[in-house]
């Protein structure tokens, strides 16, 4: 018994890594297509585009990993079914949830390779990748939330300014426990506010403390204006890149966001799905299995590996509606994960059930 459970358990991985490297080298040679449009003239070199390629890679093996789960499963079903491996276990004892154990295991395990070893480094390359493509703009500028604080670096004619505010309203563009640093070419400077505001690229700091870091003198300005190449919509667009953040900060990236003003459900619906994506993974080859292992030895099985990716497709379907629902009616991510999660565990559990009542 142990014997056939660690054999299941190898080819398993063995499909789910052929397919993982099908897969990828497929979506790389139509990455390559589209950076050729995206990268400036300039940059158009075999080194860069390797160098762009290989920062997706983690990406796409993130991206893809339930896909492979789905395509794996079928493809493994219809080999043991082929040479008759699946009747003779069947005729030994073994269940239908008995093979689908150690398949679960090996799934489990794919998962959390993806989960704590290739989330970080995809929050990371994703990052390096959008500095390379969008490197204009963040010479110019750079906005990050972290550790319940504001950081932005805003470069302009008169030098580089570090900005850190501790409390921010999106809405009215408000801010409040202001410190600037500033570094120029005569002089450095440092600047704290009790409040400000920023209206059409330019912060206005009211009573303000500056204090001359070179000359060593202290000034009081009430007010004081600092021209900036960001407006409102980047700091907002700054924040989309919820998806570049690993796994281990996903709780204080949500505290953060909600201290301005910027959290919404889709956010937490996200992370909860990346969390529990192993177990997700293992509901999707469950609910293939329900499908594929109904073919027969002389069926043509192209026809159950397309029902199989259908419905697995379909369940991709379901997520990104209910994403729609979650954000339009502000629906509680916990409510909407438990019905990603439990329509396609029902759907599964009947057709495992018709398996084992034929």
């Amino acid at each position: 018994m142990y014997k056939i459970k660690r054999y299941i358990l190898k080819t398993s991985g063995k499909y789910i890594a052929l397919n993982q490297l099908l897969i990828l080298f497929l979506i790389i040679f139509l990455n390559l297509i589209e950076l050729s449009r995206v990268i400036e003239k300039e940059n158009q070199s075999l080194t860069n585009f390797f160098y762009l390629s290989i920062l997706k890679i983690p990406s796409i093996i993130n991206e893809t990993s339930s896909f492979v789960v789905i395509i794996s499963t079928a493809f493994m079903f219809r080999y043991l079914i082929s040479n008759n491996e699946l009747i003779s276990m069947r005729n030994i004892g073994f269940s239908i949830f008995d093979i689908f154990k150690p398949l679960a295991v090996g799934i489990f395990l794919y998962g959390l390779f993806i989960l704590l070893i290739l989330n970080p480094i995809t929050a990371f390359t994703n990052i390096e990748y959008d500095n390379y493509i969008n490197n204009k703009n963040k010479n110019m500028y750079s906005i990050n939330f972290s550790e319940n604080n504001l950081w932005i670096k805003n470069i302009n004619n008169d030098g580089i300014f570090y900005i850190n505010i501790k409390d921010f309203n999106i809405k009215e563009m408000l801010a409040e426990n202001i410190e600037i640093l500033s570094i120029k070419k005569e002089k450095n400077e440092f600047f704290k506010s009790r409040k400000g505001q920023i209206n059409d690229k330019n912060f206005i700091l009211y009573n303000v403390n500056h204090f001359d870091i070179l000359d060593n003198k202290y000034l009081y300005r009430n007010e004081y204006k600092l021209k900036l190449n960001f407006s409102k919509e980047n700091i907002l667009t700054s924040n989309i890149n919820y998806k570049n953040i690993p796994y281990y900060n996903y709780l204080m990236h949500v505290k953060t966001l909600k201290k301005f003003n910027l959290y919404s459900s889709e956010v937490s619906l996200y992370y909860l799905s990346e969390m529990l994506k192993p177990f997700f993974m293992i509901l999707l080859a469950f609910v293939v299995m329900g499908f594929s292992a109904k073919y027969k030895r002389n069926e043509n099985f192209f026809k159950i590996l397309f029902y199989s990716v259908l419905f697995g497709f379909s369940f991709y379907f379901l997520r990104e509606v209910i994403n729609k629902f979650t954000i339009t009616f502000d629906i509680n991510f916990i409510y909407s994960y438990f019905i990603i999660f439990i329509i396609p565990f029902l759907i599964g559990l009947y057709k495992v059930i018709q398996i084992e009542n034929d």
